[in-house]
């Protein structure tokens, strides 16, 4: 009986490492740097209060924490007095976020891009993992065999975790202000480069709600004037494969039906690290800016830049204000 019951303790402890190695491994998808950044750090911990100078290092603390506890939690050592208390702790912390969050329908990023998942889905098997992990704790054996090995195993990780993922000095090479006309080299549209006078060049990703709503505000404040600025947009396209163009096309028909209006537009592939080239949505904004990017031009000078949901995120009558002094 106790060797059946051993063997059932082992698999939960198979399985609960299985979960840290997919929530590590699903913070780091599709590409690393995309999401260690832009879904762990912006979509989760920034939420949470963490101080966006903190953020790099602590993402890739519990990253490091996490593939740490995966492989720990298989052995003995220090299992019952260090292991599974730090895994009880480090859910528990952050299902307390999570219920402050029921109500939020999007995805909270627990296990990034590749498995989306409701503040309320993710608590769920936060609560479940803790119940696991409470019945591994009362079955298991304690041995307390070689505390450095941890010590060591731990400042592996987490030294591979900052080598691999340095951290930037993050300042934007392109503020509000600036005189850049980079973005430009992007618009496949040369009379809308070449173009002189007030000028909007927007990044949107079609199924973004903020893009939508951005867009929105745009047409509604064009319906005010007569000769209001040129717009261009170039789309972020997800489906890099030429056989789903045809996708592409009925989620860009979506975007302009909520908007109520069509401007001129281009897309490309959300993110393509295979040539040396710039060429992608993703090498173009990140990691210095985020949805929705809207960018006012008067001829190749840069005059504001808008982006992303914080202090410098699209404020229409901000934009109205700057367009009635131009």
């Amino acid at each position: 009986m106790k060797t059946n019951q051993q063997k059932i303790v082992f698999a939960l402890r198979v399985l609960i490492s299985g979960l840290f190695l997919l929530s590590a491994y699903a913070k780091l998808y599709p590409t690393p740097m995309y999401g260690i950044t832009k879904v762990f750090e912006q979509g989760q911990l920034i939420p949470m209060g963490f101080s966006e100078s903190i953020v790099p290092y602590f993402s890739r603390f519990i990253i490091g924490a996490e593939f740490f506890l995966a492989i720990t939690i298989l052995f003995n050592n220090y299992l019952k007095k260090i292991i599974i208390p730090l895994a009880f702790i480090m859910i528990a912390l952050f299902s307390i976020h999570l219920s402050t969050k029921l109500l939020d329908p999007g995805n909270c990023g627990c296990f990034g891009d590749l498995i989306p998942m409701t503040p309320l889905q993710a608590l769920i098997k936060n609560i479940i993992t803790l119940v696991i992990l409470y019945f591994i704790y009362k079955k298991s054996e304690d041995k307390k065999s070689n505390f450095s090995y941890l010590v060591i195993l731990f400042l592996s990780i987490t030294s591979i975790m900052f080598a691999a993922l340095p951290i930037s000095a993050q300042n934007k090479t392109l503020d509000g202000n600036s005189s850049s006309d980079d973005f430009l080299l992007y618009v496949d549209d040369l009379s809308f480069t070449r173009s002189l006078g007030p000028k909007l060049l927007c990044f949107f990703d079609p199924d973004c709600d903020h893009c939508q709503h951005a867009a929105r505000s745009l047409d509604s404040l064009s319906n005010f004037s007569e000769d209001f600025p040129p717009v261009h947009i170039v789309f972020s396209n997800s489906d890099n494969d030429t056989e789903m163009l045809e996708k592409m096309k009925i989620r860009v028909d979506n975007f302009f039906d909520i908007v109520g209006k069509e401007y001129p537009f281009q897309s490309i592939p959300h993110y393509n690290y295979d040539t040396e080239e710039v060429d992608s949505y993703m090498e173009i904004t990140f990691p210095d800016y985020d949805n929705p990017i809207v960018i006012l031009y008067d001829g190749n000078r840069q005059i504001r830049l808008y982006d992303g949901g914080g202090e410098n995120e699209f404020n229409v009558e901000d934009l109205n204000r700057i367009l009635e002094n131009e």
